[in-house]
């Protein structure tokens, strides 16, 4: 995971963001209190964590994200968000099909024979997919099988 990772920057993006959220709340919350309040009723002071706090707790959700989607559960829900994506470009690459068609078919082959091509690009796309899905369940079947046989 090295500095210029995106993934990792995206996370570093978000912990700045989370700081300042922190820091707008706490700074609301201590107006609010600032009158007469019952005591205990302040918020915690709030300081902005450190760059290497800030990292280290990126690095932290970064290893936990890659470890979710490298599970059998994580590869099976990315397999199928991949198959809904591409289910929807396949609709739509269906009504553009339509629409070709419609305007004229024997005028405009090209056109026709081009979108059925991507069709078949994004249905072989989409079968891929569902293969993924379908070996992600059969090796979480086959985890689950290992642990019953070491429990045994």
């Amino acid at each position: 995971m090295e500095p210029r990772d995106p993934d990792l920057i995206d996370l570093l993006v978000a912990e700045r963001a989370l700081d300042r959220a922190r820091l707008v709340w706490s700074a609301r919350e201590a107006r609010r209190a600032s009158g007469v309040a019952w005591s205990g009723m302040s918020p915690p002071p709030c300081a902005p964590r450190s760059k290497d706090a800030r990292l280290h707790e990126a690095h932290a959700k970064l290893a936990a994200r890659r470890q979710w989607r490298e599970s059998a559960r994580g590869r099976f829900v990315s397999a199928i968000a991949e198959v809904q994506s591409l289910a929807r470009a396949v609709h739509a690459g269906g009504e553009r099909a339509r629409e070709a068609a419609a305007r004229g078919f024997e005028d405009d082959l090209e056109t026709c024979e081009a979108i059925a091509r991507d069709l078949r690009r994004q249905t072989l796309a989409l079968i891929t997919g569902l293969r993924a899905a379908r070996r992600a369940v059969r090796d979480a079947a086959d985890q689950r099988l290992d642990r019953q046989d070491r429990q045994i």
